[in-house]
């Protein structure tokens, strides 16, 4: 049943004083249930009508005028305009490509962050921070699209695009949603971070935007991959681009494996090359050690990194018209064809 009204909903309309037509309708429906022309009788051409008694007859009398006036109502909510989707937007002036470089090496299922009063691992506290930085870059809660082109970057031994540089945040959460850890990959106990930088620089590298943003979050240091991290941010800087950089992991003991049974396998965090890095491309560099600062990182960087937004606004929507004006014709012609095979007026 809603698949077969979904058609007739919409969110405005842009005429809505024309709904006044509406009254005038009406008194067209009473006057027609009321009226009976003086000197003309009314019979049924119809076989079936002429066995029809009482109520049921006088009813089908009155069906031509029905549907006319509904027909007449859905025409009028048509010149109503309405409008689906319908929604303010506004110009935006410095416009900031951002992307995400989230760690998934095999150290990040470390269960040393506490949430919601219980150990997590690393990577559900990030992804979690993560999805918080995103809903901030919209203008509006329930928007799926956002404010700047956002992107992420996952790496372990090696680094690789989750989803590229979007405005539509559904698809870029769904993406993060996804990443995980394969607990049999020995390549997931690396950490390439010197290429998972190089890589959001290729990225960034052929934007056009006015301000460009890696955001890496890591909880080890650099020892797999080709690229030395600091010549990635020396490059970042010949792009002009920003690497704000986060060290994730708490000080408390944690453990890795579900019953607690294997050794703490994650290494000391460097923190010395990741505030190098931040500071040779003007970034800056937080140390997060439960969720809360974390969250509080990626808080303070989305505030450093706002894109300013000019006053001109421009409305989105989508024509609704259509179905009214279709469904109100249709029962015009109803109404018509009714009254004629059916209700003809003989004088």
């Amino acid at each position: 049943m809603m698949h077969l009204f979904a058609p007739f909903r919409f969110d405005t309309l842009s005429t809505p004083w024309v709904l006044l037509l509406l009254g005038g309708v009406a008194l067209l429906l009473v006057a027609e249930l009321l009226a009976r022309a003086p000197g003309a009788m009314t019979i049924s051409t119809g076989e079936t009508l002429a066995a029809l008694r009482g109520h049921t007859r006088d009813a089908l009398r009155r069906l031509p005028a029905m549907l006319r006036a509904a027909g007449l109502a859905l025409l009028v909510v048509a010149l109503a305009g309405p409008k689906n989707g319908f929604q303010v937007r506004k110009d935006r002036a410095d416009v900031i490509d951002i992307m995400l470089c989230v760690d998934v090496s095999g150290s990040m299922r470390e269960t040393d962050f506490r949430a919601g009063g219980q150990l997590v691992d690393r990577l559900f506290v990030t992804k979690e921070a993560v999805r918080d930085f995103i809903e901030s870059r919209k203008e509006r809660a329930n928007d799926r699209f956002g404010l700047d082109r956002v992107g992420l970057v996952l790496y372990a031994a090696f680094a690789w695009t989750g989803c590229p540089l979007t405005l539509d945040y559904g698809i870029l959460e769904h993406e993060l949603d996804a990443a995980e850890i394969d607990p049999n990959d020995e390549r997931s106990n690396s950490t390439a971070i010197g290429s998972a930088i190089g890589l959001a620089v290729r990225r960034l590298s052929q934007s056009e935007a006015e301000s460009k943003v890696v955001i890496l979050l890591t909880d080890g240091l650099n020892n797999a991959g080709e690229l030395p991290p600091m010549t990635a941010a020396k490059l970042a800087k010949e792009y002009g681009i920003k690497v704000y950089t986060i060290g994730a992991g708490s000080t408390e003991p944690g453990r890795i494996g579900g019953f607690g049974i294997f050794a703490r396998q994650s290494q000391p965090i460097d923190e010395n090359a990741l505030k190098a890095i931040a500071e040779e491309t003007g970034g800056r560099y937080y140390r997060a050690t439960d969720l809360e600062t974390l969250q509080e990182a990626y808080a303070e960087i989305n505030e450093l990194e706002r894109t300013e937004v000019e006053g001109n606004d421009y409305y989105e929507y989508k024509e609704a018209f259509v179905p009214y004006a279709m469904a109100g014709g249709v029962l015009l012609l109803a109404s018509i064809l009714s009254r004629r095979f059916w209700f003809e007026p003989i004088p």
